[in-house]
Parts: structure tokens; C-alpha cells; sequence
């Protein structure tokens, strides 16, 4: 049992943009997580929040392959309980509380994003593979709710900041 969490968004903005956001360190921490990244294959690199129940805060990363204003995937793992997962797609009830009591998760997944012009914008494409066995699919299920508001909410104002910026 395997699953992909897949998901394409039309962007109104350059390729250019949206690559900005996916690459540059500070403006990928504003919309997904804090870290160090920097586009170099092989780079090893971590993103980090506070802890938080069921989790430490670090998720263990090292960057695959990079083709400019194009592609971009790294490795993406790290260590949660179901606790940490629930909280991150903002499903809080004491029923899903009881549910995920215990169970407790490895990630050893491959982030990547795609970007294809698109007239003036750009079909985005995320990609979180590597959910295998039970836990872990169902943890992907959450974790696609999670990636859809990102992408949907916080994701469109950095890259409306970049434009504005860029003018």
C-alpha cells in the first residue's frame, strides 16, 4: 500500500515568481516551513519549528535534483506521532485525539515541485511521495489537507509580496 500526495494549482504569476518562493530560504519559510535551504544537489539541510506535542520541530532534508525555474525535489523526513499530524491539518476533536493516541510515525518521503508557464502564470505542482503501509497512508491523507491550505492560502501572499516587490 503506497500513496502520492499530489496537487496542481494554476498561479497567476512568472514561473520566475513561484520559483522564488520554492528556493529562496527566507520566502519558503514564510509560507511553509523556517530552514536553511539553498538549491544545491546534495546539500543537507533542516527545517525547523518549535516543538510541539508529539513532535521535535526538525524535519530532515537533502536536496535530490534542481533544474532552474523548473523542478526541484529533496528527501523529507523525520519523526512524529499522529498527534503532531492531526494538529498540522487543524483537525482538533477529542475523537481524532483518541484515534491517533500512540501511533507514532517515521517520514522517509521525496518533496518536489514542478513548474510549467502557462500564459502569464504558472502550473504549480506539488509532489510528497514515499506514504507506504497503512500508518502511513492514512497520515498522508492529513498531510494533504495540510499541503492544499498552504498552497491555497499562504503560498498565493508570498508570491503576491515577490511581485510587488519586484515592480
Amino acid at each position: 500500500m503506497t500513496r502520492a500526495i499530489v496537487i496542481r494549482q494554476y498561479l497567476p504569476y512568472p514561473p520566475e515568481v513561484v520559483w522564488e518562493a520554492l528556493t529562496d530560504s527566507d520566502k519558503l519559510g514564510a509560507w511553509f516551513m523556517p530552514g536553511n535551504f539553498k538549491p544545491v544537489p546534495g546539500l543537507e539541510f533542516t527545517f525547523r519549528k518549535p516543538p510541539q506535542k508529539g513532535w521535535d520541530g526538525i524535519t530532515w532534508c537533502r536536496v535530490l535534483e534542481v533544474k532552474p525555474l523548473q523542478f526541484v525535489s529533496y528527501t523529507y523526513s523525520g519523526k512524529a506521532s499522529a498527534e503532531k499530524t492531526l494538529a498540522c491539518a487543524d483537525i482538533h476533536s477529542n475523537l481524532a485525539d483518541a484515534a491517533g493516541k500512540g501511533i507514532f510515525t517515521e517520514l522517509d518521503t521525496i518533496l518536489s515541485f514542478s513548474l510549467e508557464k502557462q500564459g502569464d502564470g504558472t502550473l504549480f505542482t506539488l509532489k510528497h511521495s514515499g506514504f507506504t503501509g497503512f500508518k502511513l497512508v492514512v497520515v498522508s491523507l492529513v498531510m494533504g489537507k495540510g499541503w492544499k491550505k498552504l498552497i491555497r492560502e499562504k503560498l498565493p501572499r508570498v508570491l503576491k509580496e515577490i511581485s510587488e516587490h519586484a515592480r
